[in-house]
């Protein structure tokens, strides 16, 4: 999973590599939340089937990128950065879709504001491969791509990437009443928002147990990062994540509420 360009220099999406494989702690088939809200049915909004990015309304931005033999499709509901999404496909395939905040890369978090994300998700997954839903972005100046994952499918992410390297543990950190595992992930001559080719670092707050709904109170995740040594930069974008690979799934965004204070 990491960055790969969709549209110009601008555009980002995933490309497998920092999908997780079972790791020491590393089983688990996704949230489980019976304490999640009854959400109403989504309805109506603009589906789009093929690479594309553009406004979501009422100030959110959506993305969606897929490569590889399969396809998908994303619903963009104008509720919030609500959205659905489904997909299917085998070996080599990756798909990604998002929506939320874009950002011309001028503001740090600090500049930002305090940042919290209120979601509850349903999805299904067939095929195993991985799954991830949470909070994903860019930074430039330095460049970043990072993760924060509060749900997922089959597997675990965890201390390996999907290519069978490591990724370096940094520490953890505690946040919205669970510990999350923090990991950084140093891509070489890979596809980011900036180029085709660009070395940068990914870094993961992985949940260690998962849920399908929550506040997820992301500048403290920025925060802590910067404590266990992780440097942010500018700001591209903060957004809800839907990441799969070498799988079929569906996902229904039915609360995606972005709030910065």
């Amino acid at each position: 999973m990491g960055g790969h360009p969709s549209g110009g220099t601008t555009g980002s999406g995933g490309q497998a590599e920092s999908g997780g494989a079972p790791g020491s702690g590393g089983e688990g088939t996704g949230g489980v939340a019976p304490t999640c809200p009854v959400e109403q049915p989504l309805t109506g909004g603009q589906q789009y089937c093929s690479n594309s990015k553009g406004s979501a309304g009422s100030g959110y931005g959506y993305e969606l990128w897929f490569e590889g033999p399969g396809d998908g499709c994303m619903t963009v509901h104008g509720v919030d950065a609500a959205f659905s999404a489904q997909w299917s496909g085998g070996d080599d395939f990756d798909y990604l879709a998002r929506a939320g905040l874009d950002y011309n890369q001028t503001q740090t978090h600090q500049q930002i504001g305090t940042v919290r994300v209120d979601f509850a998700e349903t999805k299904t997954e067939e095929g195993g491969g991985l799954t991830y839903v949470g909070i994903y972005g860019w930074t430039v100046d330095p460049l970043r791509e990072f993760y924060i994952l509060d749900d997922w499918g089959s597997v675990k992410p965890a201390g390996v990437a999907s290519d069978g390297t490591p990724r370096d543990e940094v520490g953890t950190l505690v946040a919205d009443g669970e510990t999350y595992d923090v990991w950084k992930k140093t891509r070489v001559d890979k596809p980011a928002i900036t180029g085709p080719s660009e070395t940068f670092d990914q870094y993961f707050s992985i949940r260690r147990t998962a849920r399908e709904c929550g506040t997820i109170s992301v500048s403290e995740h920025f925060e802590n990062w910067e404590e266990l040594g992780l440097s942010l930069g500018k700001f591209h974008e903060i957004k809800l994540l839907a990441e799969a690979q070498f799988n079929s799934g569906t996902i229904k965004f039915t609360t995606a509420k972005f709030v910065v204070e």
